[in-house]
């Protein structure tokens, strides 16, 4: 029996694609271990977003190298974004490494080391990614119950800051007929929660002319037996249309939660960044108002060039008034490749670090004030298991908590099979979790 392990840097979206290279690994004869001592074939898949990604990667590509010299390891592979990104300048900075395969063609792995195999002596397997993922199987890693599905590849999008339409490519969306084909056999497996991933999952059928297309698809998501909570990761602002709020204000199942990534609140800075340039507030209060239960997380980046105290100032006013149950906040980073890396007047590192350390903080008192007034309610949570710090409890989500990014809920009493969904009464909080009692 041969052994191969795989090891996936990087968000969810990537995370998918690992799972689609895996399956093609064990189509190949390989058994999957998380022992790399005994794989015979080792991949690592990359994230290239930021420069911290991409230390990320090398330190784990380097670390990895020295399980292959010291042990079965036949061929080292490194796929993803950080070869999309740097290619060829890779084959001699990491010769280490046997096979590069870039994002245009992680699909293609099983031909790929076929090839290699039988000799062929290409290390670079890079190009302009063309492909939207439609019949792409996989091996799922996550959970039984909960899975990532992504209805998208590439992104169309121009932030000033951002490499992503490099690494990925143009914005391709998948066919609404192979999306509902994939779930209805997620649902078949036992899967309870879905959750919609893509660079941009709002730009869902644009490509095609088709800006109706994500509420339509919610509406036939919703009619799949089996399927209990659907979540909407990804969503840009200004595509938050109204069609998109009444499909979620009317449905079951189409959870009360958005992930929309406002990065910043004054106008001027939200242009230099090549965002959407409209009041976000406006836009905040216009999804509540059409979603009142709404759960939102965002994500915020201090720091960038223009940046001044006053706008920094107004940014934490946005902040202390919108009160987004969960957010994310970044110092900008100059990424090589981007418009933003030739702006000037970027706020030192130490002021950049210092305000995203004090919108982290209001983030926290706000979070820790929503959650305070969840205490004596009786809310549905989906178990996850057994908490990951003890046997004695267990611990699951809301709806209104995404998987790895928004706290857990811990069980305190009561006894429930992993992917239940079951009532449960809040009892206490702590930072981001929750504590509660099983009914």
């Amino acid at each position: 029996m041969k052994y191969a392990s795989l090891i996936s840097l990087g968000c969810a979206k990537n995370l998918i694609d690992s799972e689609t290279m895996v399956k093609q690994l064990v189509d190949m004869g390989y058994r999957m271990s998380d022992a790399l001592s005994e794989a015979e074939l080792i991949v690592i898949n990359t994230c290239g977003f930021l420069e911290s990604a991409v230390r990320e990667a090398i330190d784990t590509i380097l670390e990895t190298a020295r399980y292959k010299s010291e042990s079965a390891c036949e061929m080292l592979v490194v796929a993803g974004c950080m070869v999309q990104r740097y290619g060829k300048k890779l084959l001699i900075e990491l010769p280490e490494v046997d096979l590069f395969v870039g994002t245009s063609h992680y699909q293609e792995l099983e031909s790929i080391l076929r090839s290699s195999f039988s000799g062929n002596p290409r290390r670079l397997w890079i190009g302009r990614p063309l492909h939207s993922g439609d019949g792409a199987a996989r091996l799922r890693s996550t959970p039984s119950h909960t899975s990532y599905l992504k209805i998208a590849e590439g992104c169309g999008n121009s932030c000033s800051f951002c490499i992503i339409p490099n690494l990925r490519g143009p914005l391709r969306s998948r066919t609404e007929a192979d999306i509902l084909a994939e779930v209805e056999a997620l649902a078949q497996e036992g899967v309870k929660e879905i959750n919609l991933v893509a660079q941009d999952t709002t730009a869902f059928g644009l490509d095609r002319g088709d800006s109706l297309a994500l509420p339509r698809l919610l509406k036939k998501l919703e009619t799949i037996d089996g399927i209990e909570w659907i979540r909407l990761l990804y969503a840009y602002p200004d595509r938050i249309n109204d069609e998109l709020l009444q499909a979620m204000a009317e449905s079951k199942r189409i959870v009360p939660y958005l992930d929309i990534p406002i990065q910043h609140s004054v106008s001027r800075i939200l242009g230099r960044m090549g965002r959407p340039a409209d009041d976000p507030e406006n836009i905040i209060r216009k999804i509540r108002s059409a979603v009142p239960e709404i759960a939102l997380r965002t994500s915020i980046m201090v720091g960038f060039p223009g940046e001044t105290e006053a706008d920094f100032s107004e940014l934490v006013s946005f902040m202390e008034r919108m009160e987004f149950d969960h957010a994310g906040v970044f110092a900008f980073s100059p990424e090589a490749g981007t418009r933003a890396a030739r702006f000037r007047k970027n706020p030192s590192r130490r002021i950049a670090q210092s305000r995203r350390a004090k919108l982290l903080e209001i983030q926290q008192a706000i979070s820790g004030r929503k959650l305070h007034k969840l205490i004596g309610k009786v809310l549905p949570v989906l178990v996850e298991g057994l908490h990951p710090e003890t046997d004695l409890l267990l611990c699951g989500r809301l709806s209104t908590q995404a998987p790895e990014v928004d706290g857990n809920v811990i069980i305190t009493a009561g006894s429930a099979e992993t992917g239940q969904i079951r009532n449960v009464r809040i009892t206490s909080t702590h930072d981001y979790d929750l504590e509660g009692e099983l009914l």
